[in-house]
């Protein structure tokens, strides 16, 4: 379960430049979606934030879905409506993003109608994954030093499960 933890990270810092930050068109949001459209306000220089819409997501994996094997990029990706991601470089940044995350680092089993898929304590590291229905939120906290978050509108846990780590191993980017 880690690896899955571990590849999504490693899979959307990899194909998500910092510095591609778009607004997101105004529709119904869940109580989570508008949760971490407030947290990527927060101004801080230690963290490192990126929005993906739409139509970027779908230009990258363009790129590069003739080098993914074995999984349908269009039923595990075409759903996929935004990405956000967040990375902690500093203390300063540590503290404030996880004090704003702090409802989904209690280890409820609920929070703000997402469902606790997965959680695994490790060697000082915590990584948590959290989904409903058409999201999914990944945290990993390395050692109280970092903290890597990633957001996804349209990607199910059900949906994220079908990736496995065999199917990207042809992806260039790793």
């Amino acid at each position: 379960m880690k690896r899955y933890i571990l590849l999504a990270i490693t899979m959307l810092l990899t194909l998500l430049p910092l510095h591609a930050q778009h607004k997101q068109p105004d529709k119904e949001k869940s109580e989570v979606e508008k949760f971490i459209q407030r947290v990527s306000r927060i101004k801080s220089a230690e963290i490192d934030y990126a929005y993906i819409s739409t139509n970027m997501f779908k230009q990258m994996f363009a790129m590069v879905e003739k080098h993914i094997e074995g999984i349908e990029v269009d039923n595990v990706f075409g759903s996929i409506k935004s990405v956000r991601r967040f990375e902690t470089t500093g203390k300063e940044g540590y503290t404030t993003l996880t004090t704003a995350l702090q409802p989904f680092l209690q280890e409820d089993e609920q929070v703000m109608g997402m469902e606790l898929m997965a959680l695994n304590r490790e060697d000082g590291e915590l990584s948590v994954i959290y989904s409903d229905k058409k999201s999914l939120l990944v945290i990993g906290d390395y050692n109280d030093e970092t903290l890597n978050v990633v957001f996804i509108v349209g990607l199910s846990y059900e949906t994220f499960i079908q990736i496995s780590p065999d199917s990207l191993n042809g992806l260039p980017l790793f």
